[in-house]
Parts: C-alpha cells; structure tokens; sequence
C-alpha cells in the first residue's frame, strides 16, 4: 500500500521528517478558531497539471468534541483514503485517530488513541495486526489535523511558528516531527472555486518543504495546497 502515500496530504510531509535531527519545540500554536462547524469543503486533486482525483475536508461537532474528517478517492487507482481526528474544541489537542485506506491490494485500518503523555496506535491489514506506543510532549498536535490547525494561526508577514507533531497513522513507524511554518507574503490565487487574496505559508521539516493558501477572510479557508507531489485546488466550500 505504500504507492497510494502520495495520495494523503501530510505522509509524504511526515515520512520525509522522520527521524528529523531539528530541535522539537513543543509549544501551543492556537491563536483563533474561525471556523463555524458543521463546515465541508471540496477540492481537486492535481499532478502535473492532471487531475487525479478529488478530496474533502470537513468539520463536525461531536458531543465535546471536535472532529477534523479527510477524504481522497483516486478512480484510476481505484483508491479511497479517510481520516478523522477527535480534538479538544478548544487546544485541537488530539484524542482519537481513525484512518481506513481502501485499494486493489486490500483495506487497512488505523487507529491511534492518545492518553495523558502519549499514544497507542495500532494498524490493521488483513491478517497483519502492528501496535506502536509513544511518548509524546504536554503540548502536541497529530499531523492529520494541520491542514486545519494552519488555519487558526496569527497571519502577518513574516511571522514564524514551531511545534511538534505526531505522525501517528502514517503506514509509516510512529515519530515525533519538528514543524516550523512560517507566513511569507499575500497572493491572488485563483482556483475553481474562484479568485482569492490569500496568506501563502511555507511548511519545513527534513529538508523538505510544502505550501499552503488560505483566504484572507474570516474563515481562513484552504484554497490551494502543494505538499510536492499533489495539489489540492478549492471548488466549493459550504
């Protein structure tokens, strides 16, 4: 199943900073939620100026919790890829992961639970059953939850943030990564769901770096994403 990790927004960004040598910093990140839930948007998925397929981010409220959900589905790999992260509406501190990738080569199944200082995760494919545990800093957040935690930063020009995630359910070996982001400049963007003035943020982490549009709005909506091998263009947000 590792051919289908191009197809996820942050695994090929996680894979490539496992076993990172920059400092971790564990800090808190939150500045504002805009956001107002129930919230989806849909995106193209691009490669080489082709489409491959389609995504979805959306926001749920449930019970004390909020839910941070990620689907992808590309047809001419008859692949499907789901996620949804548990956090505290507030901190968007992780509690659960849930991830199933479906394919030609089978299902595989993902769920990561975090307790106090750390993280069991425990991956399922067939007759193949793996459980990790690791330690994780007071302040954390998981990687399948930043497409969304970008969003409620401090937007000015040359600001710059560093924290840590957990790459958690990744088909890769559980890690901590180091993330620095940093605010470089407004752009005009213009995708299909129209033209927008956006904050272009650039993402570093081992070397390797990826960028992201959000609208200069009260949203904060994602309208573009480049994590280097797919790019995500906004077509409808509702």
């Amino acid at each position: 199943m590792r051919r289908v990790l191009f197809l996820v927004p942050l695994v090929v960004f996680a894979i490539a900073c496992s076993g990172d040598s920059d400092e971790l910093v564990a800090r808190d990140v939150v500045s504002d939620i805009p956001w107002s839930a129930p919230e989806t948007a849909r995106y193209r998925l691009l490669q080489g100026g082709d489409v491959k397929g389609s995504g979805e981010l959306s926001i749920e409220e449930s019970g004390s919790t909020l839910v941070f959900n990620q689907s992808f589905e590309i047809p001419d790999e008859e692949v499907t890829d789901s996620v949804s992260v548990e956090t505290d509406p507030d901190t968007l501190r992780p509690t659960i992961v849930q991830r199933t990738i479906d394919g030609p080569e089978g299902a595989r199944e993902c769920e990561a639970t975090y307790k106090a200082r750390g993280v069991t995760i425990v991956q399922k494919a067939e007759e193949e059953e793996r459980t990790d545990e690791l330690d994780v800093p007071a302040q954390h957040y998981d990687s399948w939850s930043d497409l969304f935690l970008w969003r409620t930063l401090d937007f000015f020009e040359g600001h710059e943030v560093k924290y840590v995630d957990v790459l958690s359910c990744s088909l890769a070996k559980p890690d901590l990564l180091s993330v620095v982001l940093k605010i470089k400049r407004m752009e005009e963007i213009t995708v299909p769901g129209g033209t927008f003035q956006a904050w272009r943020l650039e993402i570093r982490s081992g070397g390797r770096t990826q960028k992201a549009w959000y609208a200069d709005d009260a949203a904060r909506t994602l309208v573009r994403y480049d994590n280097g091998d797919l790019v995500f263009e906004l077509e409808s947000i509702n």
